[in-house]
């Protein structure tokens, strides 16, 4: 029988792209994952990583014992959980798996209703923005963005539940010029310093970039952060200014304003993914309800 740990070791490097990265994010030394490897060669006889360069990368074989065990993984996960849930007592379990604004300005309130309609839940939060992160991932609701320009095949064993087309806004230092405008077009940011709120290119740059080409403008990106708040307290600074999802921009720091974006107005999607087990669990389904009520409550909010 393989050995689960030593599986789990390996996709850590598949995900993470080298033994030293997988080392940092499982908290071992490289030469432990090294030998987890190697073990793991040794035990299933096949070749799962070759050198290139400096470092390894996976062999096709290894590409697909990666994509392979991911199901088995995320089960795995799942009854680890819910042993750890019957050990305490507790009879029920809900996984929720969402991008950072909306874990931070949705789900919260979603899990105090939940709570008070379900006393004996108990409520799993992850975070699914990374390739790593989404490793295993099998959340009961899994909240994501899309792309409205991209057509995505279906996902097997998921149903979809869109829950907001979502705008996108600019948010500059207070003391701007353009800090009292209300709205502007991409245009208006033609000279200004621009900072991403991620270091590796992702959806929402790649939305933001287009929507900018479509207004003759090349974002000069002066500063990148992995995460939105660091990237508004840029701002704050007065670095630059910085485009980014509505949603996020709800915790703009002191320091900053908000600016609706136009001429084009860059727009995502939201979308909660149920997995079809999850189809008969009462809480999940009433999350997926709150999930919808929180998202009109923020175009609610805008509106007024």
């Amino acid at each position: 029988m393989l050995d689960v740990n030593r599986i789990r070791v390996f996709r850590a490097v598949v995900a993470s792209g080298s033994v030293q990265a997988a080392a940092r994010h499982l908290g071992y030394t490289p030469s432990t994952i090294s030998q987890h490897i190697t073990a793991l060669q040794r035990e299933t006889g096949l070749t799962l990583f070759e050198k290139a360069g400096r470092g390894i990368v996976p062999t096709a074989t290894g590409r697909l014992l990666a994509a392979e065990s991911e199901e088995l993984m995320g089960n795995l996960a799942r009854l680890t959980g819910m042993v750890d849930d019957l050990r305490a007592g507790h009879t029920g379990g809900l996984e929720i798996a969402s991008f950072s604004s909306a874990a931070q300005q949705w789900v919260p309130s979603v899990v105090r209703r939940l709570r008070e309609e379900f006393p004996g839940l108990v409520v799993d939060l992850a975070l699914n923005e990374t390739a790593l992160q989404q490793q295993g991932l099998r959340a009961d609701i899994d909240i994501r963005v899309e792309d409205l320009e991209v057509e995505l095949p279906e996902t097997p064993g998921r149903c979809r539940r869109v829950l907001a087309e979502e705008t996108y806004v600019c948010v500059v230092p207070r003391d701007h010029p353009l800090a009292d405008r209300g709205e502007i077009g991409l245009a208006d940011l033609v000279d200004e310093a621009w900072i991403r709120d991620d270091r590796v290119e992702s959806m929402c740059t790649q939305i933001i970039n287009r929507a900018a080409a479509a207004a003759g403008v090349t974002p000069n990106y002066v500063a990148r952060s992995d995460d939105h708040h660091t990237a508004m307290a840029f701002v704050a600074a007065g670095v630059g200014v910085c485009v980014l999802p509505r949603l996020a921009a709800l915790t703009a720091p002191a320091g900053t304003a908000v600016l609706e974006v136009s001429d084009p107005v860059p727009r995502r999607r939201i979308v909660a993914l149920l997995r079809d087990s999850s189809e008969t669990n009462p809480a999940a389904q009433r999350a997926i309800d709150l999930l919808l009520e929180a998202a009109r409550g923020v175009d609610e909010a805008r509106a007024a």
